[in-house]
């Protein structure tokens, strides 16, 4: 427990400090930030957007499916609404969109950041008086959370079009379908999604970042800092949808 309390206090700091990075970026850098947070969007949200489909595709189907055919032999059709939006929406889409970002995603910016710093493109940063956290670690956070977003959105838009097929063939009507879905959706679902979205975000933008500048000088120990970004990113996503339900 001692050790987590640790890592927590450093990645608070860790955070922190690369929001007063944030802050100082001179305007000269703002070019070399962009370009980089761009192909950062587009390594993690544009490659990943197949990985989301088919995963949001399937899991939607297979709930919606069962829900269809047992929810209707006790005549509780109204609660595959709840399921939809409570179970799919809000609950399991953050989780595995963040999860799947994680296993694509996360570990290469720990392998990436490990490297430079091995590498000593670091050091050279900061011998040019430029702090590594504005050209490393801001794009890296800044394309993490929009990207999570984006691919939940597109998450949340599948199953239901997914959830709209199975029920379909399992013998109930768009119309009815969608009248029990849009019933069970409420404004505070649709905020609780996006508030979720971001601090997962934040996640897997800072983790894998603190985990990738911590090593020093030795290429050994590259995968035990990728290995350990993924296990801790994957505990920090787990830990704040747990959060979430509780204050939810």
């Amino acid at each position: 427990m001692a050790r987590w309390l640790s890592l927590l206090g450093a990645l608070a700091r860790f955070s922190f400090g690369g929001a007063r990075a944030a802050v100082r970026l001179p305007r000269a850098g703002q070019d070399v930030v962009v370009r980089v947070t761009l192909n950062q969007i587009r390594f993690t949200a544009v490659h990943a957007i197949g990985l989301v489909l088919l995963l949001s595709g399937i899991l939607s189907f297979l709930v919606i499916s069962q829900a269809v055919r047992e929810l209707g032999q006790l005549g509780a059709s109204e609660l595959i609404g709840t399921l939809m939006v409570v179970a799919i929406v809000r609950e399991l889409g953050p989780l595995i969109t963040a999860l799947a970002v994680v296993g694509r995603s996360g570990t290469a910016i720990a392998a990436e950041l490990a490297t430079n710093t091995v590498m000593g493109e670091v050091r050279a940063l900061q011998g040019m008086g430029i702090d590594p956290r504005q050209y490393l670690v801001l794009p890296r956070f800044i394309g993490a959370v929009a990207s999570i977003f984006a691919l939940l959105v597109l998450f949340d838009i599948v199953a239901i079009g997914a959830g709209f097929a199975a029920a379909a063939i399992n013998g109930m009507t768009g119309s009815r379908y969608a009248e029990i879905v849009l019933r069970s959706l409420s404004a505070r679902d649709v905020l609780l999604t996006v508030a979720k979205a971001l601090a997962l975000g934040v996640i897997v933008g800072i983790v894998p970042s603190y985990f990738g500048l911590s090593v020093r000088r030795a290429a050994t120990e590259i995968p035990v800092a990728v290995s350990r970004a993924t296990v801790a990113s994957i505990v920090g996503v787990f830990l704040c949808s747990a959060l979430f339900v509780l204050l939810g």
